[in-house]
């Protein structure tokens, strides 16, 4: 051990960069489409033939001229990859020319501003690789987020244009068809039934749906007279309530906290074969992807459907009622839904789970930086929109900038400016500067210089903090220094960041300003510090270097009153490798801390720890083995997952592994959860190798939801490398590897 490793010696600031941005992504700028007439109502009937994958349609759209511009002759519809069988205006054939991607319908007379028309086409799209899917159980969904309605409808295909409409959907008996709005009737014709949606209030054409197959709709308790349903399939009707089940309880959150009732007729979720995304917020009619939705039993709380349930709902608000007008500003939509969701599991769950949710978006923000470093609002991307969804930006960093403004303005002001901006901006089409108008509005704040730093400007804070602390006077000063690399995308940010002291005498706390990237506050003490917080309830986006001592952190790690303030401790601690001290106080937080988060991150760092057998000369393997034996009797299965994982790295063999081999085989079999069935029976392979093999065909041979258990077997397998090992991969690895 070494014996400078104190207690309370303070270690040096990092060596190197804490941060190295990543590149820009790649792309090529993409202006906001220019509007030329003005979608306002489309009617669309559309038939889905199963024998060709084929959709057939007809669809009128009522367009009107642009006021304040000159008339049109010509007007483009988007349309991809179709067979245009006719386009009339009334029972009048219209000239048009089609290219695969686009519609170019020649009027009759001019268009003027103001005056309105009506195009009807007649329509043919076969063998569909976007727009419309069909797949497993007999069921045909459509998908139109970024661009892709015009591959089922033809329509105008971009966000910064609103309109209402309905759908006339054709099913077999026997089958639904679920669409955007209300239900406005059904009937029989012959042997299918046509049903109508209507969508009366507007919105954006990626927002339109169709769905048809055979589904129960199962009815949850009406919001205030707004229905609500689930779609599901005719087997899975108790899942689906399970994955379903807080919807309601979600709508009364985001109604009362933005002031903003419920906005449409309905809400409707339906589960989705073989879905590409999580979800999509079709409005009134979300979209969800069944494995996500219909969870099992067992799942809680590692397989959970509620995030994904408010944050789609979320979308009726933000995405839906707010839409924004151009890709570039898709953090509008997608940041605000993470920031909703982080709102419903704070309320949900408590205040500990919200800020553990505020706390991964911190660390995803980072990560995508480190990868690609860009703006939030970014308007360059190569082949697809939705490359700017995708670079790990606009969901965890849109909704850190609105959780940074909450904690400046307080909550009473925070909603107070978003009931602003939402109802200022209602069924219309927003960009980031209507945001920053409206909470200067509503708050009397100038909030240029944020959004400049934050969401026009890329990156974040990299501080170098350091105390120093006088007991002659009993003053603490604390200093904060910017020291991310600076160019033209990242300057320096401004922060009030707040410090909270611990001492034998109380609490103190005081807020530190960190202007052109320095910063400096003092307190006065009445006892010398024991534990000094930088950012408490870390609510910046930042990455620190603050220096402190073991016992500080240990204090810390044990009455911190705030969950991210002990992760901070533990995260610390196990950077320590070699300090007996911060080993001790993480065997401690394994089993102590009332956080499941908490205790699953010290069980990762002291299996880390162990992992390497040289430091049983810092302390006894005994100690670690012991806690992590004990780890894996946790009530919270995501902690003895952990544990599970860890007791796999740990370099015994031989007798002294026989009591870990026991354990994990209990595990393996017994566990409530079968993920940590999974990592049990991996561990057990890599501790025991050919001798797990019996134990490994068991367990592997039933088909268990989504590989729980095989799929950590497999790759536990792989890594011992025997010729039985070798030979139950090849049994039951997937046909594509």
């Amino acid at each position: 051990m070494d014996a400078s490793l104190t207690p309370d010696r303070v270690p040096p600031f990092l060596q190197g960069p804490l941060i190295v941005w990543g590149p820009e992504p790649a792309g090529v700028p993409h202006a906001e489409r220019v509007r030329t007439y003005d979608l306002q109502h489309q009617s669309t009937t559309i038939r889905f033939d199963w024998a060709r994958h084929a959709v057939e349609g007809t669809t009128t759209l009522q367009i009107a001229g642009l006021r304040g511009t000159s008339s049109v002759s010509n007007v483009a519809i988007d349309a991809g990859n179709m067979t245009i069988k006719q386009v009339t205006a009334g029972t009048k054939p219209l000239k048009h020319d089609y290219d695969g991607r686009s519609l170019v319908v020649h009027l009759a007379s001019p268009l003027r501003a103001g005056a309105r028309t009506s195009i009807t086409i007649v329509y043919d799209g076969v063998d569909r690789t976007k727009g419309a899917f069909f797949k497993p159980r007999h069921i045909v969904w459509t998908q139109g987020e970024a661009e892709d309605t015009r591959y089922w409808v033809p329509t105008y295909d971009y966000p910064n244009d609103k309109t209402t409409w309905e759908f006339y959907l054709w099913s077999a008996k026997g089958e639904r068809a679920l669409s955007n709005g209300r239900l406005a009737g059904s009937r029989e014709v012959g042997d299918s039934i046509e049903w109508h949606w209507v969508l009366d209030k507007p919105a954006s054409t990626y927002l339109m749906t169709a769905v048809v197959g055979n589904y129960a709709v199962l009815q949850d308790k009406p919001w205030h007279n707004v229905p609500i349903g689930y779609w599901t399939y005719p087997d899975s009707i108790a899942a689906a309530w399970r994955g379903f089940g807080k919807t309601p309880a979600a709508v009364d959150v985001f109604s009362r906290k933005t002031a903003v009732p419920y906005p449409w007729a309905k809400y409707d979720q339906v589960v989705i074969p073989e879905f590409q995304f999580g979800g999509e917020e079709n409005v009134t009619a979300t979209s969800q992807n069944d494995t996500e939705i219909l969870l099992p039993p067992w799942g809680p709380p590692e397989l959970s459907a509620d995030d994904l349930i408010s944050h789609e709902l979320s979308h009726q608000w933000y995405g839906d009622l707010l839409t924004m007008r151009s890709w570039a500003d898709a953090w509008l939509n997608e940041g605000f839904a993470t920031f909703m969701e982080q709102i419903f599991r704070e309320e949900d769950k408590g205040v500990d789970e919200g800020a553990f949710h505020r706390f991964e978006s911190h660390e995803e923000s980072i990560e995508a930086d480190r990868r690609a470093r860009r703006p939030i609002v970014y308007d360059k991307w190569v082949n697809d929109p939705l490359e700017v969804f995708f670079s790990g930006h606009i969901y965890p960093k849109g909704a850190t900038i609105l959780q940074m403004l909450r904690h400046q303005l307080g909550d009473a002001a925070f909603w107070k400016a978003m009931n602003h901006y939402t109802t200022a901006n209602a069924y219309g089409n927003v960009a980031t500067a209507d945001l920053q108008k409206a909470f200067e509005e509503s708050t009397g704040r100038d909030f240029k210089a944020f959004f400049d730093q934050w969401v026009y400007g890329a990156g974040f804070p990299v501080f170098q903090v350091s105390s120093r602390y006088d007991r002659a006077t009993r003053k603490l000063v604390i200093n904060a220094t910017e020291v991310q690399s600076r160019d033209s995308l990242t300057g320096y940010f401004d922060v009030d960041s707040d410090v909270e002291v611990r001492t034998d005498s109380g609490v103190v706390r005081f807020v530190v300003p960190v202007r052109n990237g320095t910063g400096e506050g003092t307190a006065d003490l009445k006892a010398p510090p024991r534990s000094i917080r930088w950012d408490k309830g870390d609510w910046i986006l930042d990455i620190a270097d603050f220096p402190r001592s073991t016992a500080m952190m240990r204090y810390q790690v044990v009455n911190d009153d705030d969950v991210l303030g002990r992760i901070e401790a533990v995260d610390v601690l196990a950077q320590r490798p070699a300090d007996r001290f911060a080993l001790d106080a993480l065997i401690r937080s394994t089993r102590n801390d009332r956080f499941w988060a908490v205790r699953a991150r010290a069980v990762d760092a002291i299996g880390v720890w162990a992992s390497d057998s040289s430091r049983a000369t810092i302390a006894p393997m005994k100690s670690v083995r012991d806690a992590l034996l004990r780890a894996t009797f946790d009530p919270d299965a995501r902690v003895r997952e952990e544990a599970a994982k860890a007791l796999g790295y740990l370099p015994i063999s031989g007798p002294a592994a026989l009591d870990l081999v026991v354990r994990l085989r209990s595990l393996a079999r017994n566990d409530r959860s079968m993920i940590v069935r999974g990592a049990a029976l991996a561990s057990d392979i890599v501790l025991e190798k050919d001798a797990a093999i019996p134990l490994a065909k068991q367990l592997m041979a039933p088909e268990v939801w989504h590989n729980a258990i095989r799929e950590p077997a497999l790759n536990a397998l792989k890594a011992i490398d025997t010729p039985e090992a070798r030979q139950l991969v090849q049994q039951y690895a997937p046909a594509s590897q």
